[in-house]
């Protein structure tokens, strides 16, 4: 990659940002009455046009998918590089297979389901799928619906869906981000690989699974070797917290596990994993010649989108705005 190609990406990145949610917007909106109040906020920010065709409460993720939308747009036709893009947009063609898969497996029509975000064209995936002919699809996807299909033909199990396609999204992502050269990239994955690691371990062992389903879920090209995360399945939390303190993501790990120590929700990990990944994009604000600027924005739109959702879905429930707060994410600006 050449920086020198992503100047007027940066500049126009820089607009971009300061656009971003402000701590007192949320805060407003944490505090609103109802979730109309949180749409009046809105409707003061470049959310404006995506509120504009709501009218119900309950549709308020109408108004989350309109932004998603436009931003990977955006970003799409401002990037010269689109693997930018592709490492953040790769999620959505790794849902919309599973969509896919299930949809036969399962003879239902799940078409709702589907999200037109991604980093190929989904279309002919699924033209190909249902045709019985792979043969022009991306070899990544193919290899994994092959695999998926042929482990359903064997074991007849919908849930094992999931956890294949898991894999061969990681292992594509890492794959991609390692080809860019890119060192945050590449920390990046590593670190939610390792995140996403500690969290199944601990999420298994509450389910009562045994080691080898754990080993068939972990992850390979994280930081922490997958061997000593088996080894600490049978750990406390208090020894999980001495045993991997010192890795890349110890300071965020650190605050995840004390608190699902307190609190015994892994939605608790998830949350300050999210922050440790905010934290490590943050150095992007000074990079002037570069493609992490335009990643990193995408990063930060996606958490100040999950984090409207966490607002939006605590209004419906009537919580509070104590315990609203205890769950929103930290913010890129």
């Amino acid at each position: 990659m050449d920086r020198m190609d992503y100047i007027q990406a940066v500049t126009r990145t820089r607009v971009l940002e300061k656009k971003l949610l402000s701590k007192g917007r949320i805060d407003r909106m944490i505090e609103a009455r109802d979730i109309g109040e949180i749409f009046k906020t809105l409707n003061e920010t470049e959310y404006s046009s995506a509120v504009a065709g709501v009218s119900r409460d309950e549709d308020y993720e109408n108004i989350l998918s309109y932004e998603l939308k436009r931003v990977y747009k955006l970003m799409r036709e401002i990037t010269k590089d689109q693997v930018v893009v592709d490492l953040m947009a790769l999620k959505y063609d790794y849902h919309n297979l599973k969509v896919l898969v299930k949809e036969r497996m399962l003879n239902k029509d799940l078409s709702k389901l589907y999200i037109s975000i991604g980093s190929t064209d989904f279309k002919k995936i699924k033209d190909g799928f249902i045709e019985g002919n792979l043969r022009d699809v991306q070899p990544e996807f193919r290899e994994a619906i092959e695999a998926v299909l042929k482990d359903f033909e064997i074991n007849k199990d919908p849930q094992r869906i999931d956890i294949i396609l898991d894999r061969f999204y990681i292992q594509h992502l890492y794959k991609m981000a390692e080809a860019t050269g890119i060192k945050l990239f590449i920390d990046y994955v590593k670190d939610m690989i390792d995140f996403i690691n500690i969290k199944s371990t601990i999420r298994l062992k509450k389910q009562g699974k045994d080691m080898n389903f754990l080993e068939e879920v972990l992850f390979p090209n994280g930081n922490i070797d997958k061997d000593l995360i088996l080894m600490s399945f049978s750990d406390s939390i208090e020894n999980m917290i001495t045993r991997f303190k010192n890795y890349r993501i110890g300071s965020g790990l650190l605050k995840g596990l004390e608190s699902y120590r307190v609190t015994n929700r892994l939605s608790d990990l998830e949350k300050f994993m999210d922050n440790y990944l905010i934290d490590i994009n943050k150095p992007s604000k000074y990079v002037n010649f570069g493609p992490e600027p335009i990643f990193s924005y995408l990063v930060a739109k996606e958490a100040e989108i999950k984090t409207l959702r966490i607002i939006m879905v605590s209004k419906l429930n009537k919580l509070s705005p104590e315990a609203t707060r205890e769950r929103v994410r930290d913010l890129y600006v």
